[in-house]
C-alpha cells in the first residue's frame, strides 16, 4: 500500500473535513458577530468527497473528522456521512457545537459517526451567550446527554479564556465526574478573529494545571503518539485533558491533514497556503498530495490570518 510520509517520517494518517464555513453561533474567538459566508456553490459535492477520501483511504488514511463552521448546517449532511461510511475507515468522528443533533443522532449512529467532539465554553448561560451570541445552553447538555445515552462517545471542547471562563474549570471538573465524559481545555491559538485578544485570554495548559492541583490528584493517562491532547485521571474519576497548540506544540508528531468547504487541501491549520482539488483527476490529486507533504512544517508557524470556522477546528 502507498503510504504518505514526509521527510520528518510522519505518516498522514487523519482527515479533518470541514463540509461548512457557516455556523449558528459567534463565538467572539472565531467569527465577528455580523460574519458572511461562501456561496454553497463553492461547496464540493458528496461524490467529490467520496472520491478524495477513498483516495487517501488507498495511501493509508485511518481516521475521518468532520468539521465546520458548523457542519450539521450542510443541507445534504446525511447524504455526505450515508457515503462516507461506506468507506474503508477505522474511525469516523464529527466536532459540533450540539445545537442540532438532536436532529441527527440517530443517522451519525447508524452510519459509523460514533466520535462527537462538542463545543462547550461554558455551563453558566449567560457567560454562554456572552461567549457564542447565542442562548443555546440547555438545549446543547440535553443534546449531549441524549448522544451519551445512544451509546455515542462524546468529549466536550472547551476554549480556555482568561477572565472569561477561567474560573469554570472546577465547574467543568464537576460535569466530567458527573457525566463520565472526558473535558478537553483548550489553549487559545492565533488564529484569525482570536488574534485580536489571544495575548489577554490566553491562559496557559500548565497553569491550569497547576490550579488543579490545588484540590486534585492528577493521574496521567497515555495516548497515542499522535495525538493532540495529553489526559489526566483525578482523584474523583473526572477525566480532563489539554490541547497546548500554544505552549507544547505537537508539530513533531502531527499526521493530520484539512480539507476545507471550498475544496483546498492543508497540511497544516497554521498555514495560510493549500492546494485546491475541486475539479482534479487522479492523477493530479496524486501530484497534489506529494506536493503536500512537503509543505507540513516541522516547526509551529507563529500565526495565521483565515478564521477558524473557514478551515475547520
Amino acid at each position: 500500500m502507498k503510504e504518505l510520509i514526509d521527510a520528518h517520517g510522519r505518516k498522514v494518517r487523519k482527515l479533518r473535513l470541514s463540509l461548512t464555513d457557516k455556523c449558528n453561533l459567534r463565538c467572539h474567538y472565531c467569527m465577528p458577530v455580523e460574519a458572511t459566508f461562501m456561496s454553497e456553490e463553492k461547496y464540493l459535492a458528496a461524490d467529490q468527497y467520496v472520491e478524495v477520501i477513498q483516495e487517501l483511504c488507498d495511501y493509508g488514511l485511518e481516521e475521518l473528522r468532520l468539521t465546520g463552521g458548523e457542519p450539521l448546517l450542510r443541507k445534504s449532511f446525511n447524504k455526505i456521512i450515508q457515503s462516507l461510511a461506506k468507506l474503508p475507515l477505522q474511525k469516523i468522528g464529527l466536532t459540533t457545537n450540539g445545537i442540532l443533533l438532536d436532529k441527527h443522532l440517530e443517522v451519525l449512529r447508524d452510519n459509523r459517526v460514533h466520535h462527537l467532539n462538542v463545543s462547550l465554553d461554558s455551563l453558566d448561560e449567560k457567560i454562554f451567550h456572552k461567549i457564542t451570541h447565542g442562548n443555546y445552553l440547555k438545549r446543547i447538555l440535553k443534546n449531549i446527554e441524549d448522544a451519551q445515552n445512544m451509546g455515542l462517545q462524546v468529549k466536550i471542547n472547551v476554549v480556555a479564556m482568561r477572565g472569561v471562563n477561567d474560573h469554570e474549570l472546577f465547574d467543568f471538573v464537576e460535569y466530567s465526574r458527573q457525566t463520565g465524559l472526558e473535558v478537553r481545555f483548550l489553549e487559545i491559538m492565533r488564529i484569525g478573529f482570536a488574534r485580536e485578544k489571544q495575548e489577554q485570554q490566553f491562559i496557559e495548559a500548565r497553569e491550569m494545571i497547576a490550579h488543579l492541583k490545588t484540590r486534585h490528584e492528577l493521574k496521567i493517562i497515555t495516548k497515542e503518539i499522535d495525538s493532540t491532547s495529553f489526559n489526566y485521571l483525578l482523584d474523583n474519576n473526572a477525566q480532563i485533558g489539554f490541547i497546548a497548540s500554544e505552549s507544547q506544540a505537537f508539530c513533531g508528531q502531527c499526521s493530520r491533514w484539512r480539507l476545507s468547504a471550498d475544496g483546498i487541501m492543508r497540511a497544516c491549520l497554521l498555514k495560510d497556503d493549500g492546494l485546491d482539488i475541486k475539479n482534479t483527476t487522479s492523477l493530479e490529486r496524486e501530484t497534489i498530495y506529494q506536493s503536500l507533504l512537503g509543505m507540513k512544517p516541522n516547526l509551529r508557524p507563529a500565526e495565521v490570518t483565515h478564521f477558524m470556522n473557514a478551515i475547520g477546528g
